[in-house]
């Protein structure tokens, strides 16, 4: 069993998750059989260090946050949904 759920995202990804309906759709059923918290993990390139973290960071908080209010996709949760930022893994 998990109490949280991580979603790994590639910066780019980040355009076109507001129109994901499946993803919101899968995951509203999911929560009905076990609640949990839910993580968005954007991975970054190694470059974008310092600053241009922290304004990611604020870009993507108010984008998961329009999704959460005005769209509404993300209401059925508990508590907002958190978000990291983590660098790209190396192959």
């Amino acid at each position: 069993m998990f109490s949280e759920l991580v979603i790994v995202l590639k910066v780019i990804e980040l355009i076109y998750l507001p129109s994901d309906f499946a993803l919101f759709v899968t995951l509203r059923t999911m929560n009905e059989v076990k609640p949990f918290k839910l993580v968005f993990l954007f991975e970054v390139p190694d470059w974008l260090r310092g600053e241009a973290r922290c304004r990611l960071a604020e870009a993507l908080d108010s984008a998961i946050t329009s999704l959460v209010t005005a769209e509404g996709y993300l209401d059925f949760l508990d508590s907002p949904p958190t978000i990291r930022i983590g660098p790209v893994p190396y192959c």
